[in-house]
């Protein structure tokens, strides 16, 4: 298999387990999107199609959970972004964690 392939399919995997953990814990309290689903999964891909074309010889574990950790670094940063340029506001900070409301949290 090609690496970047394989990155790929390693990259889309591990994408997934991110996107079902946070579908899991956020969509109970802030509602499930597709969108927002997928996102974790296509850029798992695409990073681990990079990852694998740059360091072929990576253990498959170690690329995993590599990926995991650039995901949420890229997707992490683009929502700082989209935060301090056009006001978005992501539901962890109306809701809180796990849901319990941030006036709750501040005695409200």
């Amino acid at each position: 298999m090609d690496e970047a392939k394989k990155g790929a399919v390693i990259g889309f995997l591990a994408g997934l387990a991110v996107a079902l953990g946070g579908a899991i814990k956020d969509a109970p309290y802030e509602g499930f999107d597709v969108m927002t689903f997928v996102r974790s999964p296509v850029i798992g891909a695409m990073e681990g199609a990079i990852l694998y074309e740059r360091y072929a010889d990576l253990p498959g574990t170690v690329g995993f959970f590599t990926v995991i950790g650039l995901e949420r670094l890229t997707v992490e940063l683009y929502k700082l972004y989209r935060a301090a340029t056009s006001g978005y506001k992501p539901g962890k900070f109306e809701y809180g964690e796990w849901g319990v409301p941030m006036s709750m949290l501040r005695g409200r």
